[in-house]
């Protein structure tokens, strides 16, 4: 099962660790906390996208 994609500035569902990937799925940043109801940080690339770890 594929993991859901969160896009910067949504909001989060689940506190957790995430991992940013940019556009073609390379890891960006490999520890990035976030709590439920907080929104995903922005971030400089276009197309980047967060993923629970």
């Amino acid at each position: 099962m594929a993991q859901k994609k969160y896009r910067p500035g949504m909001n989060c569902e689940k506190t957790g660790k995430y991992r940013r990937y940019d556009k073609n799925g390379k890891v960006v940043n490999e520890d990035v906390d976030v709590e439920k109801g907080r929104r995903f940080p922005p971030a400089q690339e276009e197309g980047c996208y967060y993923c629970e770890k």
